[in-house]
């Protein structure tokens, strides 16, 4: 009986070592996904910031509206500053840098390209329907390489692009100078926060984020973003209303309702199985989402945040 026993105590042993490495190997995995997702982050602010130097100002959040560079939806705020993310095999686009049919064309068509380097090449699939390492987190598993999601334009065709785990932040001075004319001189604002690839809802819809959507909608890769009042488009994001002590958002459109959120924080855990609220950010990390500043440096926002201390690390003003 005692020789039993003993068994019995060795097993349950084993078996507690065993799930004690399970866990370690678990947060080692989980540890190392969120420090590649800050440095995906970090690299990302710091090609905005290498585009902020060059041309004195931030791009723009959308093709659309005044002073777009197509008015079309052709050039999405990713895809302009993509040339001077560092150590991007990005290739030259022809035709004086204009988007063409390569910008969001199906997989199924090849394209010969010619990459930073100068060395030629073919890859198949417009420019922002290509999966780019930098827009995605290794701990996002709402989608898996996906690409080809179609998505109608403003002009009513149909284009093709591949999704990403991170969003701009909607409430920047975008196409315009930011105040003090540097970047880095916005240190405590955010200028890249967490977006899951795909967003279902509790009603069975997929909200995508799309890197390459330049025109304003619910798939375009940003948040609290709203839709211009003299443009149609929704983007169903929710954005602050100044001032911030009276907790107001709007949702969609710059010219909605200011009403009470329904939400007690504007940042979300994307967890398998539950649904996601595409009006928000979201992370699926434990700590919480986190955000690039406008001086690179990388910072945790967690579930708990006070609506009004993430909205100001936002800019929000009118």
């Amino acid at each position: 009986m005692r020789r039993w026993v003993n068994v019995v105590v060795v097993l349950g042993v084993l078996a507690c070592v065993g799930l004690l490495v399970v866990l370690g190997v678990a947060r080692l995995r989980e540890a190392a996904a969120s420090q590649q997702c800050s440095n995906n982050l970090k690299q990302l602010g710091i090609a905005l910031g290498n585009y902020h130097a060059a041309f004195d100002r931030l791009p723009r959040l959308a093709d659309q509206g005044k002073g777009a560079p197509t008015g079309t939806g052709l050039e999405s705020v990713c895809y302009t500053f993509l040339p001077y993310l560092e150590a991007a095999p990005h290739v030259y686009i022809p035709n004086g840098g204009t988007p063409t049919a390569n910008y969001h064309a199906h997989s199924s068509v090849p394209f010969t390209v010619r990459h930073k380097d100068g060395t030629p090449g073919t890859w198949h699939g417009g420019e922002v329907n290509q999966l780019h390492w930098a827009f995605l987190d290794p701990a996002d598993h709402t989608a898996d390489k996906l690409r080809d999601v179609p998505m109608t334009l403003p002009d009513g065709s149909t284009g093709y692009y591949a999704t990403g785990s991170y969003a701009v932040n909607g409430l920047l001075p975008w196409g315009g100078k930011v105040p003090g004319g540097k970047l880095d001189g916005l240190a405590n604002t955010i200028v890249f926060g967490e977006r899951p690839q795909v967003c279902r809802t509790a009603a069975g819809d997929d909200v995508h984020n799309l890197w390459g959507v330049g025109f304003y909608s619910p798939h375009m890769p940003a948040f609290a973003a709203l839709a211009p009042a003299t443009l149609d488009g929704d983007t169903w994001q929710a954005a602050p209303v100044w001032p911030l002590s009276d907790g107001r958002v709007r949702t969609g459109r710059a010219d909605a309702l200011p009403l009470l959120p329904d939400f007690p924080t504007p940042i979300q855990r994307i967890v398998p199985g539950r649904p996601c609220d595409p009006r928000l950010p979201g992370t699926p990390h434990r700590s919480g989402m986190q955000a690039v500043m406008a001086d690179w440096s990388v910072r945790v926002f967690t579930f708990d945040t006070d609506p009004r201390v993430f909205w100001a690390a936002c800019g929000a003003s009118e």
